[in-house]
């Protein structure tokens, strides 16, 4: 959420056990006004190596080796409740704003009765509710994502073991980063990798609090490349995280859509 996004194009990820396999054939966000860039075709993105900047931690015991987060993908429109088996109070469509299928966080384990808590892609940040595990796919990653807004920074842990740290800008104070637990929802990859928002972007299930329309949309936050490598590390941006774009890059590579992300 910084400068116009122009036409966007959306990189239809296969989820698997904590690695991201990207489809080759890319979607085009419809109803988007016509730039350079890309075109009509994106390449495969492979999954990536490791960022084995820090070298992998030894956990003390398996107690403190978090349990693989769940993710669940729809196939068809989902009605959600407040409560397991509850009345609906709202329904999320089979895609996404971009075209390919909704990926949700599941909150905790799957309810004995058959129902799972999930984040909700909507405001307010952090709602949850309940749906029928009946016909979604449930896949696993052990990835997870924090972003330290103190010390301006983006971590990524492979299960107890942080194989990434890296500088990262967050938002000014007049535009803060939201604080709060979210996921990776989306992964776009813009026409210009070497515009504003560099060559990817992860869209985040989280909105800015001090914008409610951004750009002519909602304002939602990410985290993405960038075209001003003097900001990373500062808190310059309008709420979006910015890192390297050789980061996000391997990134877009390595981490499924799903994989929980922690705002703190």
């Amino acid at each position: 959420m910084e400068r116009p996004w122009g036409r966007r194009v959306l990189v239809a990820s296969a989820i698997a056990l904590g690695i991201a396999g990207v489809s080759a054939s890319a979607i085009m966000a419809p109803g988007l006004p016509p730039e350079g860039g890309f075109g009509h075709a994106a390449a495969a993105v492979r999954p990536g190596a490791r960022l084995a900047v820090k070298p992998a931690s030894t956990p003390a015991a398996l107690a403190d080796v978090p349990a693989p987060a769940l993710i669940a993908t729809l196939s068809t429109a989902t009605a959600y409740s407040a409560s397991p088996g509850g009345q609906p109070a709202g329904t999320l469509p089979a895609t996404n704003p971009f075209g390919t299928a909704e990926v949700l966080a599941v909150v905790g384990q799957p309810d004995a009765s058959g129902w799972l808590q999930v984040e909700l892609p909507i405001r307010p940040n952090g709602s949850t509710g309940w749906i029928p595990a009946a016909g979604v796919s449930l896949t696993q990653t052990s990835y997870r994502v924090v972003v330290n807004r103190a010390t301006n920074t983006l971590t990524v842990f492979d299960g107890a073991s942080q194989v990434v740290q890296v500088p990262a800008a967050v938002g000014k104070p007049s535009t803060p980063t939201p604080a709060g637990n979210t996921y990776l929802w989306e992964l776009i990859r813009p026409n210009n990798p070497n515009g504003a928002y560099g060559p990817y972007i992860f869209g985040l299930a989280m909105f800015s609090d001090a914008y409610a329309v951004f750009n002519g949309g909602d304002a939602q936050i990410g985290i993405h490349g960038q075209d001003e490598p003097w900001s990373v590390g500062h808190p310059v941006s309008h709420g979006c995280v910015r890192v390297d774009n050789s980061v996000i890059t391997q990134l877009a590579g390595l981490l499924p859509l799903g994989t929980p992300v922690t705002i703190q």
